[in-house]
């Protein structure tokens, strides 16, 4: 079972610690931690990279870089949930396709992603994705 424990540290400020006790400073605007809802899409964009690097990586792909943005539309009352997120992958890679990129982008919102399937199904999810040339090497 999933776990994790949030505590106070003053102020609008928390600590939040997962299982594994690994732990992020959780806090209002314009303070020194994230901010509640943009954790909420960090979570998004991290659960989908990590499915698109394992599906990429299954197809013998030589993955050099994975970015994902995340920004996401928030009704304007309370309780100001996200009416849309949408996620941009930047891949470097020397023999990715983009039909390829999108496939596995596309499995990860789908099928594998926890997060979004979590996420209520109100909430329009969209991606787009770019892959970007590999550098030359430093040989």
């Amino acid at each position: 079972m999933a776990h994790a424990e949030i505590t106070w540290i003053g102020g609008n400020r928390y600590v939040a610690a997962d299982s594994t006790m690994h732990s992020v400073v959780v806090s209002s605007p314009g303070d020194i931690g994230m901010k509640p809802p943009e954790l909420l899409l960090v979570s998004l964009g991290t659960c989908a990279a990590f499915d698109v690097v394992k599906i990429v990586e299954k197809q013998r792909v030589k993955l050099e870089r994975l970015s994902v943005e995340v920004s996401g539309e928030q009704a304007t009352e309370a309780p100001w949930a996200y009416t849309s997120i949408h996620l941009r992958f930047k891949a470097t890679a020397a023999n990715l396709g983009q039909n390829q990129l999108e496939k596995a982008i596309d499995l990860s919102m789908n099928r594998y992603c926890s997060v979004r399937a979590t996420l209520s199904p109100d909430v329009k999810v969209t991606f787009d994705a770019e892959i970007q040339s590999p550098g030359p090497s430093d040989g």
